[in-house]
């Protein structure tokens, strides 16, 4: 007996209906599209604020449900880790119509709002074990606010003061990365397309004259048709970015047996010596050699612990090479105007006929330790010596001291002066024995970059004119700071199994 068929089911069609709501969707963009096109057309500035706002808008409509799953601490990482990279491109990433507001300013004001907000809900300190290394900086940040009493010009020493904790702030969002190893990666990775772009910027003005607004030869008439400054200010600023730099160029050769990344550092280091000899900055050359020297010292003893042999033949090779080119061109008869300006005699001469730069440095060195003098050593106050040998009678036509050290014992006198060179030391003597004996290669291979480039500074702190908002250095000392942390909590984590291991009268020891 067959079952008896029912009514036939509804045939369900596989084709999608237009809906109501989609051809509103589509009215809404049609119109929105017009809007868009005749405001960018008619009024560009205005445009394109509009069209960040749509964009952001649809952002949030579109990727709603990831937002909401969002952690705070995973927003607060990308900000810190994006920081360092942000604070180097400075003004260069800011819209024309508003030179202010540039990208790291946006993100330092997104690190600092959800820090806080992040430091007020969580219960736990974080990860964070160099706070011993990090003390004399603080105290030195701390002192510059004592100074403030005795500050004559009170409107340029809470200006340097509001420079100080931007550099700060940056200082401590970079020492963050050494939370963990994930996070000090990404902040490398970072920073390697921050020098990318830095280097690679030169191309375009060595070649096609193209200049950022940021550059102070943009509109100055010059002889010097040759000169870079990339994202910088001047060439001297970019002469010490790139001796910070070749440290963690020339250790890669020490650290690594990929091609691709041996490749790749070739590559920069030409890209970084094809702009050096653009900026004529003898300290800077000085303070490459320094690296150098010291590099040799460092690995000399680590043997068949790095990497093959072809990559340390290699690297001593080109640190020969760069000792050899410093040699030439701190001593060369050349007729090119470029690399004369290298000429070592040449400052000597003027500083010992008193004219040129020769003679402008020794004045300023003069009036600096003048300034600390007659301030009973207690210095002048934050921003005060810039002030003082800019103006009056004897004013020497220049706004900076263009020496740090001599800037920190101007404005902040001899407690100043010890509190920061005391960070410096210790800073110095906590990653040496890092670079030498950590177990983590990476972590190695930024200690070594590190010291190297921190070595270099004792001699290439007379090159920017002003290092008080110089941000290089300051993420170097952030980026120090990151790797002690990380070397200290990686060898709290690696006693933490050996201690369960040996039971409880382990722990009880390790506790």
């Amino acid at each position: 007996m067959s079952a008896s068929a029912g009514p036939p089911a509804a045939a369900v069609s596989s084709k999608p209906r237009f809906t109501r709501t989609d051809a509103a969707l589509v009215l809404a963009g049609a119109g929105l599209t017009v809007v868009l096109a005749v405001a960018v057309t008619r009024r560009p500035v205005q445009g394109v604020a509009l069209l960040v706002v749509v964009a952001l808008v649809a952002f949030v409509l579109l990727a709603r449900e990831r937002l909401a799953r969002l952690r705070i601490s995973a927003l607060l990482v990308a900000g810190m880790v994006v920081l360092p990279a942000a604070a180097l491109l400075g003004p260069s990433f800011a819209l024309p119509s508003f030179p202010q507001l540039f990208l790291f300013r946006v993100v330092l004001a997104l690190v600092l709002y959800v820090g806080i907000t992040y430091l007020i809900v969580r219960t736990r300190p974080l990860p964070f074990a160099a706070k011993d290394v990090a003390l004399p900086i603080v105290l030195w940040f701390a002192w510059l606010f004592i100074a403030l009493a005795w500050s004559a010009d009170k409107a340029g020493a809470f200006n340097y003061i509001a420079i100080v904790v931007t550099m700060m702030a940056m200082l401590l969002a970079t020492a963050a990365a050494g939370g963990t190893s994930r996070r000090l990666r990404g902040l490398g990775y970072v920073l390697i397309l921050a020098y990318a772009f830095v280097a690679g910027f030169t191309l375009l003005e060595a070649r096609f004259g193209i200049r950022l607004p940021t550059s102070r030869l943009i509109d100055l008439i010059t002889s010097q048709t040759y000169a870079v400054t990339s994202v910088f200010v001047n060439q001297n600023d970019l002469a010490t970015y790139l001796a910070f730099c070749w440290p963690f160029m020339l250790c890669a050769f020490f650290f690594t047996r990929r091609l691709r990344w041996l490749a790749l550092d070739v590559l920069f280091i030409l890209l970084g010596a094809a702009a050096f000899v653009r900026t004529g900055s003898r300290s800077s050359l000085v303070a490459a050699g320094i690296s150098t020297l010291a590099a040799i010292v460092l690995f000399w003893h680590l043997g068949s612990r790095l990497s093959a042999r072809a990559g340390k033949i290699l690297g001593a090779t080109v640190a020969i090479v760069l000792v050899v080119a410093a040699g030439y061109l701190l001593f060369n008869n050349s007729q090119s105007d470029m690399l004369r300006q290298f000429r070592l005699e040449a400052l000597l001469s003027q500083a010992q006929a008193g004219k040129g730069s020769g003679e402008i440095r020794t004045n300023l060195t003069s009036r600096g330790f003048e300034i600390a003098g007659s301030s009973f050593l207690l210095g002048a106050g934050p921003g005060q010596a810039e002030s003082i040998i800019s103006s009056g009678t004897n004013a020497l036509g220049i706004s900076n001291l263009h020496d740090w050290w001599l800037e920190t014992y101007a404005d902040g006198g001899l407690v100043g002066l010890a509190l920061h060179l005391v960070f410096f030391i210790v800073l110095v003597a906590a990653l040496w024995p890092i670079a030498r004996r950590d177990p983590d290669p990476y972590t190695r291979y930024l200690a070594s970059g590190t010291v190297l480039a921190l070595l270099g500074w004792t001699v290439g702190a007379v090159g920017p004119s002003s290092s008080v908002s110089f941000a290089p250095l300051w993420i170097l000392y952030g980026l120090g700071l990151a790797v002690v942390s990380r070397s200290r909590l990686a060898a709290a984590e690696r006693e933490l199994p050996a201690a369960a291991a040996s039971g409880p009268a382990g722990a009880e020891a390790a506790g």
